[in-house]
């Protein structure tokens, strides 16, 4: 039974927990089922390196990375159904290179993950976002997922509405990589696409000021 405190807590934002771990790898890996698979496996050692990461990422702040933030939505059982991943970046702190390893989690001691199939996915994306931002800075947001049967009820929607507000309140830009499937909430939340295609080859990285 629903307590009085999860109703209220339904589809409202909330920071993610050590115990949310279990529910934010079921959001992930259904991302990422699929062609995803070949990058994020669906095994027990693909399991080990997202609890190691998600620890990571909701661990002590660090004066040589980014400081991680895990929001989320949660049902009315206090389940997390919707998360995202975003980083407050300060000025001089790099998300270039091999700097995902410090944000997640290194692979070389688990079994099925690949270095450099993450590598092949996280370090363009770097690439991209550090042509906009350079050393500037700025909240990034890596990752929104929501899952499957809770799509359509505004809750990617309020998880960039928290973000973006984060980003206000430190009066710094906000800055994710989005494809055409997310354009339409980007541009409702404010953001502008930064036309670096010729430089990059892939969809444009968005980019929202101060």
């Amino acid at each position: 039974m629903s307590t009085q405190s999860e109703y209220a807590s339904a589809g409202k934002v909330s920071l993610a927990n050590q115990d949310d771990i279990p529910e934010l790898i079921e959001i992930f890996w259904e991302a990422f089922s699929g062609p995803g698979e070949i990058l994020f496996p669906h095994t027990d050692n693909g399991k080990k390196w997202l609890q190691r990461s998600f620890q990571n990422l909701l661990g002590r702040k660090s004066f040589y990375r980014p400081e991680s933030k895990v929001a989320v939505v949660r049902n009315l059982n206090g389940k997390p159904v919707a998360l995202a991943i975003t980083h407050i970046v300060r000025p001089g702190q790099t998300i270039v290179g091999k700097s995902w390893m410090t944000r997640w989690s290194p692979c070389e001691d688990i079994p099925d993950m690949s270095e450099e199939r993450l590598g092949a996915f996280f370090e363009p994306l770097a690439k991209a976002h550090y042509m906009v931002t350079g050393k500037e800075g700025h909240v990034f947001i890596e990752l929104i997922m929501t899952k499957s049967n809770y799509r359509g009820k505004g809750y990617a929607s309020a998880l960039m509405t928290w973000v973006t507000k984060l980003a206000d309140d430190l009066v710094v830009p906000c800055y994710l990589d989005a494809g055409e499937r997310g354009m339409g909430i980007c541009d409702r939340c404010g953001f502008r696409g930064q036309d670096i295609e010729f430089k990059y080859g892939g969809p444009p990285p968005w980019h929202e000021g101060p």
